[in-house]
């Protein structure tokens, strides 16, 4: 599975803290996952719909401002996740070889995505890349849809590939042997970046337009959580069946539980924001992006060890916080804020922000999930 590298606000920006305690619960899903086989696959569709709403949110900004827009959001973007990414590749051809090499193009042109659908990939450790390619694919086009359009039509669009994306999966389903492809591929999973976009229109518009879904969300949120719930009980393999109805039902019940996920962080208050805004969770939600990176080589090599299951788990977090720790104060840091922002960056860490102060700088570590 995959996330992403989401982007964290710039010193002139108000900051959604709440934000980043979401980017830890979805990688900390996800390495549940892999490391516990939990059924958590759930934490990259998070990371999607977090994706598109921080995006979406700094794209409209830039246009909003007359500022630079292609130019300042592909470079930042490329310095935020290309270095991990650089990195992730040289840990991993010391650990297990140059297999990738044999399928360079795909880690070449971030279409890993694709290259796991056609089965061509290198090792399974890099499996992680695939969400990582369908956002930079999504970075491809969205930018020229956001300035094209006026916010209003933006949210029309956004709506239309909610509604219609399920029914591409539905109807591609017989293309396919298996559910990966589907699961895999950019078109197939457009809905979830959607909905975070159409969060980031509303919001914009009005940054109070969420408050009158807070309960629908609640109540998004737990009939989501009942319906995966009794899925995983009643039928294990429904996600593995690739039928029209598991293809396009599946990940629309995800969508809402992602989606109302964000609702609720977003609007949130008392009890709840002060748990998205611990300390810890808003410190792992920094260093998300590579934790989500490199997590699963850490498995890789200590799974042939043979350790018990919950110690090869605890084990692995620790050296992946560490290895995560290391290279955010070492070079992500610097490159994301440079030497002039560290002290706003941090000062914007510990700040309480509303829901309506969309992220409006291009990079961050997460995300994503």
């Amino acid at each position: 599975m995959t996330a992403s590298a989401l982007p964290l606000a710039p010193s002139h920006s108000r900051r959604i803290v709440q934000l980043d305690g979401l980017r830890a619960i979805a990688v900390l899903a996800v390495f549940a996952q892999h490391a516990l086989k939990a059924p958590l696959w759930m934490g990259v569709d998070l990371f999607f719909v977090l994706s598109g709403f921080l995006i979406t949110g700094i794209l409209l900004e830039r246009k909003a401002r007359g500022q630079s827009y292609f130019g300042y959001f592909y470079a930042r973007r490329a310095r935020r996740i290309l270095p991990p990414y650089v990195l992730l590749m040289v840990v991993s051809s010391i650990l297990f070889g140059f297999g990738w090499a044999q399928h360079w193009q795909w880690y070449a042109f971030f279409a890993t995505n694709i290259g796991d659908a056609l089965n061509q990939s290198g090792h399974d450790s890099l499996n992680v890349l695939w969400s990582l390619a369908v956002e930079e694919q999504f970075y491809i086009f969205w930018p020229f849809v956001i300035l094209l359009l006026p916010e209003r039509v933006l949210g029309y669009v956004a709506t239309a590939l909610i509604l219609l994306v399920p029914v591409l999966r539905a109807v591609a389903t017989p293309w396919f042997d298996s559910f990966w492809p589907i699961y895999y591929l950019t078109p197939f999973r457009m809905d979830l970046l959607a909905a975070g976009a159409l969060l980031a229109v509303a919001v914009r518009r009005d940054r109070n337009a969420l408050e009158p879904f807070k309960g629908v969300a609640v109540v998004g949120l737990f009939a989501a959580l009942a319906v995966l719930a009794w899925l995983h009980l009643h039928f294990p393999r429904f996600r593995a069946a690739n039928t029209p109805l598991s293809n396009a039902g599946l990940y629309s019940v995800s969508l809402v539980l992602c989606t109302s996920v964000v609702v609720i962080a977003l609007q949130s208050k008392g009890i709840v924001k002060r748990l998205l805004c611990n300390p810890v969770l808003v410190y792992i939600g920094t260093i998300s992006y590579t934790i989500y990176l490199i997590h699963l080589s850490v498995l890789y090599t200590l799974w042939p060890l043979h350790l018990n299951r919950y110690v090869t788990a605890a084990l692995a977090l620790a050296i992946t916080l560490v290895y995560a720790t290391i290279t955010w104060f070492a070079f992500e840091k610097r490159l994301i804020f440079g030497s002039a922002g560290k002290t706003n960056a941090q000062t914007q860490t510990h700040s309480q922000t509303a829901a309506g102060g969309v992220s409006t700088a291009p990079q961050a570590p997460q995300s994503r999930a």
